[in-house]
């Protein structure tokens, strides 16, 4: 089972990474932090350069979380990355359903309506 959903772009990352950041902000979702932690990296099967790596929450949920657990923090916040391959640019987002299984399935349930949210990000772009 994936914990990630990414697809393959032809566009520019910088110009993808933009518009996925003002999608997400116009769900109503906080951004909470942007890195790019690597430039590049070399790997057996290529190159992968420029890896962004964006931190979301959305605050009704992070709100329900903390009353399951108050130490649910150590599983936040939601991630989207980025990154460019030779074959072209990815983009994705972690995906909580089954990074968070870990916390239970209450936690799991309350990740899936902004898990859609954020697949349906990605296919807009």
């Amino acid at each position: 089972m994936k914990f990630y959903y990414v697809r393959r772009f032809e566009r520019d990352l910088d110009e993808l990474w933009e518009e996925l950041k003002r999608k997400i902000e116009e769900e109503g979702l906080l951004i909470v932090g942007e890195r790019i932690p690597v430039s590049i990296v070399e790997r057996d099967d290529g190159i992968v350069a420029d890896y962004h790596v964006l931190f979301i929450c959305d605050r009704e949920v992070v709100a329900e979380l903390v009353k399951l657990d108050p130490n649910i923090g150590a599983l936040m916040p939601c991630t989207a990355f980025g990154y460019v391959r030779e074959d072209g640019v990815y983009v994705g987002v972690g995906l909580p359903s089954v990074a968070w299984r870990i916390a239970g399935e209450e936690v799991v349930e309350l990740m899936k309506p902004m898990e859609e949210k954020l697949k349906r990000i990605i296919d807009s772009l």
